[in-house]
């Protein structure tokens, strides 16, 4: 998101919350709001609930971003654990930060607009997110075994920044798309969760997704190769579309 599109969001997220709670430090928050629990239950009201979600839909549908997300199939990568590549770090969260970035900068690389890209994570922790951001230090210093380290130090401030769930931020849609991105993954990529239709529109793509860069990334696909190649087929023939 750019500065603009942030301040954007923000506002049509408080908008919403003035609408639905008559407040706006309430966090839109995942999966709370797709099961109806807490704030987002509106005393089983069902009418309600269903305004809501349509207005949230509408919501992230209008909202101006690029989507990037990896899903890590943590059962099968352990599975394989004496094959993993050498070049990819050790932990599940590291490898997934990796494989992101390189696909930010691909995105970076090929935007008109000369900017840096600013990296922003939900906050876990001090050690939790001293290990974070370590790791994106080593990416700076080091690189990937396809993205030099030179072109994270040009396309990407050297730090990460970290903020709390908290009142209405850009990370509710991090949010938003992380549980979509986990249940698709879980399904073994083959049941669409209730908002993957609009966030497969927004994940970056370049070229024809087959020899161009895509922003949503499966690792490892062993065994799911086909279903994966299926969903960027459909991608493909609804961006056919006239």
């Amino acid at each position: 998101m750019s500065p603009g599109q942030a301040l954007t969001y923000t506002e049509a997220s408080d908008a919403l919350k003035r609408r639905f709670f008559d407040r706006t430090d309430v966090t839109l928050h995942e999966p709370l709001m797709r099961t109806h629990r807490q704030d987002f239950s509106f005393g089983g009201d069902e009418e309600r609930q269903r305004k809501f979600t349509e207005a949230l839909d509408e919501l992230v549908s209008d909202s101006g971003f690029v989507a990037f997300a990896v899903g890590i199939r943590k059962w099968e990568l352990m599975a394989g654990e004496e094959q993993q590549d050498s070049y990819l770090p050790g932990g599940a969260y590291e490898i997934a930060l990796q494989m992101l970035l390189e696909r930010y900068i691909d995105y970076l690389h090929h935007e008109d607009q000369d900017w840096r890209g600013r990296v922003t994570l939900e906050a876990q922790g001090s050690r939790e997110d001293a290990e974070h951001q370590q790791a994106f230090v080593e990416l700076h210093l080091q690189g990937t075994q396809w993205v030099p380290d030179s072109a994270f130090r040009s396309y990407l401030e050297t730090g990460l920044r970290f903020v709390g769930k908290d009142g209405s931020h850009p990370t509710e849609l991090s949010d938003m798309l992380a549980r979509d991105v986990f249940e698709w993954v879980r399904s073994d990529c083959e049941r669409d969760p209730p908002r993957w239709s609009i966030f497969e529109s927004k994940f970056y793509r370049r070229g024809d997704l087959r020899s161009g860069k895509y922003g949503l990334k499966v690792f490892p696909t062993l065994g799911i190769e086909d279903v994966v190649e299926q969903q960027r087929e459909n991608v493909r023939k609804r961006l056919r579309r006239p």
